[in-house]
């Protein structure tokens, strides 16, 4: 079931209360969205096991038969927790009348859940990409028919899940390197030095680059330039009027520096990424 973005362009969606957005699965690997997905999403992980790690509240994890509703504009990233494939589907909506919709049936904050038949809400996953792959004349209005069902059923086939809520920092042996990630996403425009990071973490310079590298595969330094390069090509995308230099103070970095490590790091200016 290859992904699919349902960008409708027929004009048909206005008034419409639910629209679908984008829809399929895959062999999830990591993924980080500083700023959040621009839709509300579902999540139904088919097979193996994966974490959602929510900035600013903490970690949800996923496993076969796990479903997740994820808000729109919620910084996120999520990755396989172990080798084998993580399989997982995904339906993107939005819509005049989603946060109400959302609200009334208990769906309005980020929250895993575990359903009675999952098979049972996998058929309405397949009908909706049936519905988004063949895009016919009354596809937008198919889709929303089927999508307001499947929230529904989602709804009535929930069961207790005592995996649901979101893992407390205070609970983890390294609650203050967790600390320090959920700081580096709010205040990644300002200028952070790694010793007060350390300090503020309570470890030495090299113990505090040592244990974050463990647990996130990057320094602190680097993942601190991915979130500002991500939120970069974000703002290059959704803010066409916004100049280069612009870009690089909402950074928080020098415009001839942030110029020449964009180029490094993807092989072209800003001004020319745009330009594609």
């Amino acid at each position: 079931m290859l992904p699919i973005h349902f960008l409708n362009t027929r004009g048909e969606n206005k008034g419409i209360p639910l629209t679908l957005y984008s829809i399929g699965w895959e062999h999830q690997v990591y993924m980080n969205r500083p700023v959040g997905f621009p839709v509300n999403q579902v999540f139904l992980t088919k097979k193996g096991t994966g974490v959602f790690r929510i900035f600013g509240l903490g970690e949800l994890e996923l496993k076969a038969g796990h479903v997740l509703v994820l808000p729109a504009g919620v910084a996120h990233e999520y990755f396989p927790l172990t080798k084998s494939p993580w399989q997982l589907g995904f339906i993107g909506f939005e819509g005049n009348s989603v946060n109400p919709i959302l609200e009334n049936i208990g769906l309005k904050q980020p929250k895993v859940m575990t359903v009675k038949s999952f098979s049972s809400l996998w058929s309405y996953v397949e009908k909706l990409w049936q519905i988004a792959k063949k895009n016919e004349n009354d596809a937008v209005m198919n889709a929303s028919v089927s999508l307001y069902s499947f929230l529904l059923e989602l709804r009535k086939l929930e069961e207790t899940n005592s995996e649901s809520h979101i893992n407390s920092a205070e609970h983890s042996p390294h609650e203050n390197i967790r600390k320090i990630v959920n700081l580096l996403h709010e205040h990644y425009d300002e200028p952070l030095e790694m010793t007060s990071l350390s300090s503020l973490a309570g470890f030495t310079p090299q113990h505090f680059t040592r244990i974050f590298r463990k647990m996130y595969g990057l320094t602190p330094y680097q993942y601190l330039n991915k979130i500002r390069f991500e939120k970069a090509i974000f703002l290059l995308k959704e803010e066409p009027e916004w100049h280069v230099h612009e870009i690089a103070e909402r950074l928080g970095m020098e415009t001839n520096y942030f110029i020449r490590a964009f180029k490094k790091k993807y092989g072209v200016t800003p001004g020319v990424y745009r330009g594609k």
